[in-house]
């Protein structure tokens, strides 16, 4: 063996490197296995480490034997538990460790990358489970620890609780608080928009306060996924016409893509005239086909989203669009958008054959 690194100068990681190496023929790297080597215990154990999760079975099942009972326990659960060691070296002691009192330690130990304990909760028998699940200032630091656990098929109903109540309480619990102070928020400003743009639609509405509330339109199924949509049209089967209106000229782009869908045209106009109304909201409610067609025809005489070529031919390619709009629109088509219109079975058949007039005019200029 020829080695430049003298026993005085040995560390976990100068030992490794060298069996790595392959400076150590193999019956030294077995005699190490067994724990002869001068080496400070700490360093030791690092060694060992590496050797009980090596390929070779054998050299491995030495050193996990020399780890669990020629080593003093108290000693590997100071290791364990010590921040300043490599993580790697960390790493592989729990891959191999079958002593609950050391994962303990390792589970709990700052030094471990959240990644390790993520792999380990996948896999982990309920005791170790346990100990995961409670290592709460962890959890918070990787949440996807969580998610981890809670794909283990041997979880125990225990350690399942306990997951569902730390999610709970630590993650959905926060974001929902959170989600609805910011929806307060963007409430209480939207409460200072003055209502002058749509009084004439606030008197009509008052004309219908003793008419029968229609049922809002009913939800996607994308949409019955969010829990503030949901919310949201729970809260619109309450509503009068006139509160809707006021939501739909004042509210956010979730109240915007909800209202927009109404049969009431009152709201559905208030929609329109809501301030924070972008272009590609305008380019998306374009291409709805469950709006009622005032919704259409009220983008189509915006002078400012009719600019918008992607408005305008949303509007022409939408069978809702009614006809009187889209005929004006046709003679703006770029000849590619002309000759797919003319083939698109979806739209009026006029809608078609004007598509087909303009498309063979430009084709023969």
């Amino acid at each position: 063996m020829t080695s430049t690194t003298s026993p005085g100068e040995l560390t976990a990681g100068a030992v490794i490197s060298l069996i790595e190496a392959g400076a150590y023929p193999r019956e030294i790297v077995a005699t190490i296995a067994r724990g002869f080597l001068p080496l400070a215990q700490e360093d030791l154990i690092g060694v060992l480490a590496y050797l009980a999760s090596s390929g070779d079975e054998e050299l491995a099942a030495v050193a996990r034997d020399t780890l669990a009972a020629e080593l003093p326990a108290r000693a590997v659960f100071e290791y364990a538990s010590n921040e300043r060691i490599d993580p790697a070296h960390l790493t592989r002691l729990l891959q191999v460790t079958t002593d609950n009192l050391i994962l303990e330690a390792l589970i709990r130990n700052r030094g471990l990358p959240d990644s390790v304990i993520v792999d380990l909760a996948r896999r982990a028998d309920p005791h170790v489970q346990e100990v995961i699940v409670i290592n709460q200032a962890r959890i918070l630091r990787a949440p996807e620890i969580l998610d981890a656990l809670l794909e283990n098929p041997a979880l125990s109903p225990d350690a399942r609780r306990r997951a569902l109540e730390t999610r709970e309480e630590f993650f959905e619990k926060r974001a929902r608080i959170q989600r609805e102070a910011d929806a307060a928020e963007e409430e209480a400003e939207l409460l200072d928009l003055p209502l002058d743009a749509i009084s004439d639609l606030l008197e009509k509405a008052a004309e219908q306060e003793h008419e029968p509330a229609t049922p809002p339109a009913p939800l996607l199924e994308s949409e019955r996924q969010d829990p503030r949509k949901a919310t949201l049209w729970a809260r619109l089967n309450f509503m009068t016409v006139a509160e809707k209106v006021q939501l739909a000229f004042r509210g956010d782009r979730m109240a915007r893509m909800l209202l927009v869908r109404e049969r009431n045209k009152l709201i559905c106009a208030a929609v329109m005239r809501n301030p924070r109304m972008s272009d590609q909201e305008a380019e998306q409610i374009a291409a709805m086909r469950n709006v009622d067609d005032e919704v259409l025809r009220i983008i189509s005489v915006r002078r400012d989203w009719m600019s918008k070529y992607n408005i305008l031919i949303a509007l022409c390619r939408n069978p809702k669009t009614p006809v009187g709009v889209v005929l004006p629109l046709i003679n703006r088509l770029t000849l590619r958008d002309l000759k797919a219109l003319k083939d698109d079975k979806g739209v009026q058949h006029v809608v078609r054959e004007m598509a087909r007039k303009a498309f063979v005019n430009r084709s023969q200029k």
